[in-house]
């Protein structure tokens, strides 16, 4: 199976990461910039980008994991609503000083909360932030990523809302789809022309155990029957480690 492959670089092995992504023709996702240890130091920011600026390297495949601990941006709470705002757009700052394709950030919805009151609001504040973001940002792609949702008929009213937005695209997470209690394919099929960017890593199909694929009980053939459409999408390969990320782009080639 052949994509376009992402991993997860390590700043302290950044060098090496770039040869493995080099071999592979593979581009970076950046995950260390949605850590509070990381985004609250200005200092820290500002060594990582140009640590990685620094690489030799082709970075027009790069995207960037944005902020999503303890990220509301459709509280009522206006403290944290804002707060929140603030903290997706420094992720969308950071990701143009890096000139990375696009930034992912989860969904915010609260698990098995389905009261319809909620789920409007949601949607109608999740549009109203996402639709500036993208007018703000314009070379800039923002990647709605299902998170801990029962089902996709959960994200497509934002999405089917979002439909005239050029640069607001979905984030197809797999794994968090397997253990969602709705089949792949029914999640792929409803979100499929709307898919601009994916993550994978395995698991034991009900807790999210980021495995390396392979180790865990995802049926990787039928992953690549349901995405055989989208293999032009990049695909994130989210979790860390150079010899874990080697073993899975090893182990993922080699499916058929």
């Amino acid at each position: 199976m052949k994509r376009n492959w992402l991993i997860v670089p390590d700043f302290e092995q950044r060098e090496e990461c770039a040869r493995l992504a080099e071999e592979y023709c593979a581009g970076f996702e950046y995950d260390d910039f949605f850590l509070p240890q990381v985004y609250e130091n200005k200092e820290e920011i500002k060594r990582r980008i140009a640590g990685y600026n620094a690489l030799s390297r082709n970075r027009s495949k790069d995207t960037l994991h944005g902020a999503f601990l303890d990220v509301v941006i459709s509280s009522d709470d206006t403290y944290i609503a804002e707060y929140s705002k603030m903290r997706l757009r420094q992720s969308m700052d950071i990701g143009r000083e890096l000139a990375v394709k696009g930034v992912v950030f989860h969904s915010g919805l609260v698990p098995g909360v389905t009261a319809p009151a909620y789920l409007n609001n949601w949607v109608l504040r999740q549009e109203a932030f996402y639709r500036e973001l993208c007018e703000d940002y314009p070379e800039l792609t923002v990647y709605l990523e299902n998170t801990q949702e029962s089902g996709p008929e959960l994200l497509l009213p934002l999405i089917e809302r979002m439909a005239d937005c050029k640069n607001f695209k979905v984030c197809l997470d797999y794994a968090h789809a397997i253990i969602s209690g709705t089949p792949a394919k029914e999640w792929v099929t409803a979100l499929k022309k709307n898919i601009g960017h994916m993550h994978i890593n395995d698991n034991d199909l009900c807790v999210d155990l980021h495995q390396v694929p392979g180790e865990g009980r995802i049926d990787w053939r039928q992953y690549a029957d349901l995405t055989e459409e989208l293999e032009d999408v990049p695909v994130l390969i989210e979790l860390g480690g150079l010899e874990r990320q080697r073993q899975s782009l090893k182990f993922l080639e080699s499916v058929r």
